[in-house]
């Protein structure tokens, strides 16, 4: 088995075309895939039929401890619409598959996946890629975009690169959230992921790159006067998200997109999530071994 890759532009995003999920990976296609992640940021595996759940797992597990168990606390929401714990639902279907309300607390939680983030920069062991698979999309709207942070990191003038070197931000779920409008969070929700601190720029192992490591999860700058930190990082954040440094990704039944969170910034797209249903699971590596004081997703 070879790796048919079809880059989109020639540094960031690439199809990967005719991938079979039904079959494990030799391992020097998994090292292929490693490269080509390394390399491109973006990987999208059109599948007709795309992987199910089962495969869907079991191919995130070639690329590190991949997310399962506890979940952050969202109050009123106890039951699981997925089967697996490996599975981060990030639709908007009630467990019984029906669209939530427009008012339920699930549901202005999600808004907060619309702005710019890297997934869960709010944990200590951070994500590393992230594999979405699209089991039905909305037929208008619901996309996701993606923006390389490497190319916006060398993009940035010398003096800046410099001062985002020296720096740290502490990031939150629960500040992102608030920036989409969701309610001041309960004691409870806030208990479930207090806060950690990262680094504003990183060297990405694999690619040897530099990468911003910003968006809306950065809450402030430490030991900078919070408004003040607060601009530095929209200022960062809209340098990253260019257009001339964003593919943007339209769906289709069984896509599986997968995508470096230590290299990446994205968000979905505006659509009418009241109106159509848009099904979506993902998975998630992290950096090291999980332990029960690190999970969560978001």
């Amino acid at each position: 088995m070879t790796l048919d890759l079809r880059p989109i532009t020639p540094g960031f995003a690439a199809e990967i075309v005719g991938h079979d999920f039904s079959t494990p990976p030799e391992r020097a296609l998994v090292t292929a895939i490693r490269s080509a992640i390394d390399q491109y940021g973006v990987l999208i595996f059109r599948g007709d039929p795309g992987p199910t759940d089962e495969q869907h797992i079991a191919f995130s597990k070639l690329f590190g401890p991949i997310e399962q168990g506890n979940i952050i606390k969202v109050s009123g929401f106890d039951r699981r619409r997925v089967r697996y714990l490996e599975l981060v639902d990030v639709g908007n279907l009630d467990p019984d598959g029906n669209i939530f309300p427009a008012d339920h607390r699930r549901m202005l939680f999600r808004k907060g996946d619309r702005l710019w983030h890297a997934d869960m920069s709010f944990m200590d062991n951070r994500a590393t890629y992230s594999m979405l698979v699209g089991h039905e999309a909305p037929p208008i709207g619901g996309d996701t975009e993606f923006a390389d942070a490497r190319a916006a990191y060398d993009a940035l003038p010398v003096e800046m690169q410099r001062l985002v070197d020296s720096l740290e931000a502490e990031h939150s779920i629960w500040h992102s959230r608030q920036l989409a409008g969701f309610p001041e969070p309960t004691e409870e929700e806030l208990a479930s992921r207090p806060p950690v601190r990262h680094k504003l720029a990183h060297t990405r192992e694999g690619s040897g790159r530099r990468s911003l490591y910003v968006a809306s999860h950065a809450s402030h700058i430490v030991d900078w006067p919070v408004e003040l930190g607060r601009g530095l990082i929209a200022e960062l954040t809209k340098f990253a998200t260019q257009p001339r440094f964003v593919y943007r990704h339209r769906w289709r039944q069984g896509d599986l997109v997968m995508w470096d969170n230590l290299a990446t910034l994205h968000r979905g797209t505006e659509f009418e999530d009241t109106k159509y249903r848009r099904d979506m699971r993902r998975t998630t590596c992290r950096e090291r071994a999980i332990d029960s004081r690190d999970a969560g997703y978001a």
